[in-house]
């Protein structure tokens, strides 16, 4: 049974939309039909109630979703049986931008030293435009960020995404539904300058004709939360990130009333000079990255 063919059943499953899961992994929509199509097939039964307006699973449907989870985790750890982790020895230096630290990091280097105990790692945090530079100088074997780094001997690996939007304080006298414009005519805070935040966020001006507004660029997740908390400014983030500070009260979701592309996930290495270790350590986190983002719901999740 193809796994692919059970992950693309998986995204529909979650984010109830086969349109939707075309987008999150890259595929047509015609292509992601035609693995359910296959699917169905091979399993003898349907998996979604199409009559109705809403995309529903069917009771074998229901039931595939536990079997296909499980399915894609001992797929995981078959890909390593061949191979002694313990074996696998070297330094691997990473680089991971802000957004990946408060996601899924802790549990990608938990999974790491079980993985590959061998294996030593030297971890630094950077804004976007430091782990690509980083990266192209050398300085690091492999970044965790949000965007293709192109060049000589480096391979970038697409990972899913995750949902980005608009958080608010508390206090600020906004409602949960708030037009766009309302919210790019007032002090803004993203991310650091040419991070994917900031560049979808310069788009948003462009394309309703205005000139950039007052923004604040923060490399932390912390202090942008704390610099929202005090009013300074609506928040343009990834939500994954912020989820603490929304569940917690200390911020708040606005809805603009407008799609919002998704925030990419990549994990990008070099690969003239890599040892053995830096391939398998960056295919690892790019498992765990997916593996993180298929637990998120919405509006974490990406639409």
């Amino acid at each position: 049974m193809n796994t692919r063919f059970i992950e693309a059943f998986l995204q529909i499953a979650r984010l109830k939309s086969f349109r939707a899961a075309a987008e999150h992994l890259h595929l047509t929509q015609a292509a992601i039909s035609n693995r359910i199509a296959s699917l169905e097939e091979e399993i003898g039964a349907r998996l979604f109630e199409r009559e109705t307006r809403e995309l529903k699973l069917t009771a074998v449907g229901s039931r595939l979703v536990d079997y296909g989870e499980r399915m894609l985790d001992l797929e995981q750890e078959i890909r390593h049986l061949g191979r002694p982790s313990h074996e696998v020895l070297g330094l691997v230096r990473i680089g991971a931008v802000d957004s990946v630290v408060h996601t899924w990091l802790i549990a990608f280097l938990k999974r790491l030293q079980s993985t590959y105990p061998g294996i030593e790692v030297q971890l630094t945090s950077e804004t976007s435009a430091g782990v690509y530079k980083a990266l192209r100088d050398g300085v690091i074997d492999i970044a965790l960020q949000t965007h293709p780094i192109e060049g000589d001997g480096i391979t970038s690996i697409p990972c899913l995404s995750i949902a980005t939007g608009w958080i608010v304080s508390n206090q600020a006298m906004i409602s949960t539904q708030q037009p766009i414009l309302d919210l790019l005519g007032q002090p803004t805070i993203t991310m650091s300058q040419n991070s994917q935040p900031h560049l979808v966020l310069k788009e948003l001006y462009r394309r309703f004709c205005l000139p950039v507004g007052k923004t604040h660029h923060v490399s932390s997740i912390s202090a942008l939360v704390q610099l929202v908390e005090a009013g300074f400014g609506n928040a343009f983030v990834p939500l994954a990130p912020v989820r603490y500070a929304i569940e917690s009260g200390r911020v708040r979701m606005v809805d603009c009333g407008l799609p919002i592309p998704n925030q990419p996930l990549v994990v990008s290495y070099t690969q003239a000079h890599s040892s053995e270790a830096i391939r398998l350590v960056a295919e690892l986190a790019c498992l765990e990255c997916d593996q993180y983002v298929r637990t998120l719901v919405p509006p974490y999740a990406a639409t």
